[in-house]
C-alpha cells in the first residue's frame, strides 16, 4: 500500500516489517520472557489480617513459624514444635531440640492448650513425672527460637485455654496483628495494656468472656485507640465518636487515679 511506503521512507522511523500472506500472525511477536517467581515485601499487611508477608510458595516456609495443632499445653514445647515443624537442615544439624535463631516475623501458636503466658502459675511436669519448674514465659520461649523478636508483626494465640497475658507483648514492638479470640480471658482491664504496642493495627477478642460484658467495644476502641480492625470489623468514625462520648461519661471509671490525686 501507498501508506505503507511513506511511512517507510519517513526520517528518523524504522522500517515496517513487510506482512506474510497467509500467516496466521499480522506482526512480528517479541519472544515470550519466562515468569519470575516474584517475593512479597516484608512486613507487608495482608487485608485478611492473616499474613504480614505475601512471599511465594517457595519461600513462605522462611517467614511463617507456624506451630498451630501441636496440642501444646505449656510454652516449654516450643523447642520441641519448632525441631518438628522446622527441623534443621545441613549435614552437622542437630538431631535433638533445642535453642535456634530463626528469622520469623509472624507466629501461628493457634489450637494448641497453651494456658499461661507470663511465666507464673504451678510447675510443669513432663510424662515421665519429671517436674520442670515453672513454666516459660511468652518473651522467654520465643527468644530461644527467633533471633529478633522486636521483628515479629504478627502473632496467632487463638483456640487455646489463656485467662492472662499481662506485659507479656511488651517485647514486641513492631506487632501489628494480634489474634487472642476464642480463649478465656474475662478481665476487660487486662486490654487497657494492648494500648501501650505503638504499632498495633489489627486485634481480635471475640470468643472470651469480655465479649459479653457492657460497652465492651467501645472500651477496647478507647484504651487501643491505634487499632483500625478490632473483631475482624473496621472501626469507623462513627464507632469511635462513640467511644469517645462513652469515654467521656465513664472517665472516673476509666482513670480512678485521677480521683485519687483530687
Amino acid at each position: 500500500a501507498e501508506w505503507q511506503r511513506r511511512r517507510a521512507a519517513a526520517p528518523g522511523r524504522p522500517p515496517t516489517p513487510a506482512r506474510r500472506r497467509g500467516s496466521r500472525h499480522n506482526h512480528l511477536s517479541a519472544p515470550r520472557q519466562p515468569l519470575q517467581p516474584t517475593m512479597g515485601v516484608r512486613g507487608e499487611i495482608d487485608k485478611s489480617g492473616w499474613h504480614l508477608i505475601k512471599p511465594s510458595r517457595k519461600e513462605s516456609k522462611y517467614y511463617q513459624m507456624n506451630l498451630s495443632f501441636m496440642e501444646m499445653e505449656s510454652l516449654v514445647d516450643v523447642e520441641k514444635a519448632v525441631f518438628l515443624c522446622h527441623p534443621p537442615a545441613g549435614a552437622n544439624a542437630p538431631q535433638e531440640p533445642g535453642p535456634r535463631k530463626l528469622k520469623h516475623s509472624s507466629i501461628r501458636l493457634n489450637n494448641n492448650s497453651i494456658v499461661e503466658l507470663c511465666g507464673e502459675g504451678a510447675n510443669v511436669v513432663d510424662e515421665q513425672g519429671v517436674d520442670l519448674g515453672p513454666p516459660p514465659s511468652l518473651e522467654m520461649a520465643l527468644s530461644h527460637v527467633v533471633a529478633d523478636l522486636s521483628m515479629i508483626r504478627w502473632i496467632d494465640l487463638s483456640f487455646n485455654n489463656i485467662r492472662v497475658f499481662g506485659d507479656c507483648f511488651k517485647c514486641m514492638p513492631s506487632l501489628q496483628v494480634l489474634n487472642l479470640q476464642a480463649n478465656r480471658i474475662s478481665d476487660l482491664k487486662q486490654v487497657k495494656r494492648l494500648g501501650e504496642l505503638p504499632k498495633l493495627k489489627k486485634l481480635s477478642l471475640f470468643g472470651n468472656p469480655i465479649e459479653e460484658k457492657k460497652h465492651y467495644r467501645s472500651y477496647v476502641i478507647t484504651v487501643c485507640p491505634l487499632v483500625g480492625q478490632l473483631d475482624f470489623s473496621v472501626v469507623t468514625n462513627q464507632e469511635r465518636d462513640t467511644a469517645a462520648g462513652w469515654a467521656f461519661t465513664f472517665r472516673r471509671k476509666l482513670n480512678p487515679e485521677e480521683k485519687g490525686e483530687k
